[in-house]
């Protein structure tokens, strides 16, 4: 697994979400890095790591566990933020902090879990994955700044970070789609005792900020920090106040 390591200080792990890489955390690792030592991490299949089997995120979190210290703070946005949780559930004594950005511990919309993406449009998204990625690729980063207030500006950021980069794989953006499709972590969230900051925009419309509200409820050291006017990528367009955030809780709660 590739893993971008910058900086200098406490360790930050940043761990990216479906269909990007390492390279979204561009600007704030910029602004972090005289303050923290960077771990910025390419999940399998995507900016310069190759593929691993299986790719199961249980093979993930073991991965990352791998090439990052002990006593972190860990960020995880979207699919990243399942693996973050999923991880500090396995390595609780491994994390210090937990960030989870934009996620959710069940993508899909099921049976008493209302907070997920229906199957009818994931099967839609799956099948055009299937017949044309990069297509689907670009119709995915629209769908993410759909109704964010500042839609344009992040576009022209997410166009500026990645054209000329590495794309990601077929095969990587296949095998990470069906860890969202199959994972559901609602019984075990409640066992997630670190402190742990929860941040989603309310104009999200990839992850349900209700099913934000929810983990906040479950994890019993958690903050949750709702952005009114921000979707999917509170970090990019909002990153002023998201960073304020979190140096507002880890100064908090290392006080406690």
């Amino acid at each position: 697994m590739h893993i971008n390591i910058k900086g200098k200080g406490k360790p930050l792990v940043l761990i990216h979400g479906w269909g990007t890489s390492g390279k979204i955390w561009e600007e704030f690792s910029e602004l972090m890095k005289d303050k923290y030592k960077l771990y910025i991490i390419d999940l399998p299949g995507m900016g310069s790591s190759p593929i691993i089997k299986p790719y199961k995120i249980d093979n993930l979190v073991n991965e990352i566990h791998k090439v990052i210290p002990e006593n972190v703070t860990m960020i995880g946005w979207s699919l990243g933020g399942q693996i973050a949780m999923k991880y500090s559930l396995k390595y609780p004594k491994s994390i210090n902090y937990l960030v989870c950005i934009s996620s959710t511990p069940c993508f899909i919309k099921k049976p008493g879990w209302n907070y997920g993406v229906s199957i009818d449009f994931f099967s839609k998204f799956k099948k055009d994955l299937l017949n044309n990625w990069q297509k689907t690729l670009k119709k995915f980063f629209l769908l993410q700044i759909q109704k964010d207030s500042e839609g344009k500006s992040i576009l022209k950021k997410l166009e500026k970070i990645f054209i000329g980069q590495q794309p990601p794989t077929k095969e990587g953006l296949e095998k990470s789609l069906e860890i969202l499709e199959e994972i559901d972590m609602r019984k075990d969230i409640k066992n997630i005792n670190i402190p742990t900051l929860i941040i989603v925009g309310k104009k999200d419309t990839i992850s349900n900020y209700k099913a934000s509200i929810w983990l906040n409820s479950k994890i019993k050291k958690s903050e949750i920090f709702i952005f009114d006017l921000a979707g999917h990528l509170p970090f990019i367009n909002y990153q002023k106040k998201f960073i304020k955030t979190n140096y507002f809780f880890c100064k908090f709660n290392s006080s406690n």
